[in-house]
């Protein structure tokens, strides 16, 4: 009797999860083609996206501020759009030579091809960090690093948390 119960109850389980996981995915469970994910943030121009809308409510940024800070991000967008595909290529590459059976001068050479264009982006972001620091009043820094620090703080107890639960 019991075990019947339990595999009704699995079944309705499955029924209603058949169910809802197609509806989820978009009309009549066909692709949804974005319209939930990637859209979601192309709806939003340059620095009006949710997360830097929160960024500039917690800093209190000025017009001018967020002009300055749009300028550039525009300024900069080619470049950073050539770079990502550079980086995209150059994994393309790698992965074709490891599937063709390159040998290690050739991997060596496109490891090192891939390296210096991830080093590339890391500086580009370093420099977006400073120019976007620079736009910033000794108050809002200052606002800045204690967000930094609450939200470190929150991942450490998160991360404790989590190896609580699975110990």
């Amino acid at each position: 009797m019991k075990l019947n119960k339990v595999f009704m109850a699995g079944l309705l389980l499955l029924s209603a999860a058949s169910i809802a996981v197609p509806t989820m995915a978009g009309e009549n469970g066909k692709n949804c083609e974005g319209r939930h994910h990637a859209a979601k943030w192309a709806e939003h121009d340059g620095f009006a996206g949710r997360e830097f809308r929160h960024l500039g409510q917690l800093l209190a940024l000025t017009d001018a501020q967020k002009e300055a800070l749009e300028q550039r991000r525009e300024a900069e967008e080619s470049a950073r759009t050539a770079l990502h595909a550079k980086l995209a290529d150059a994994r393309v590459a790698l992965a074709t030579a490891v599937d063709a059976g390159a040998n290690e001068a050739e991997l060596n050479a496109l490891a090192d091809a891939l390296g210096k264009l991830h080093a590339e982006q890391a500086l580009a972001g370093a420099k977006a960090k400073k120019a976007f620091l620079s736009v910033l009043t000794e108050e809002q820094k200052q606002t800045l690093a204690e967000a930094k620090a609450k939200r470190v703080e929150r991942k450490a107890e998160r991360k404790e948390s989590r190896e609580v639960s699975n110990t």
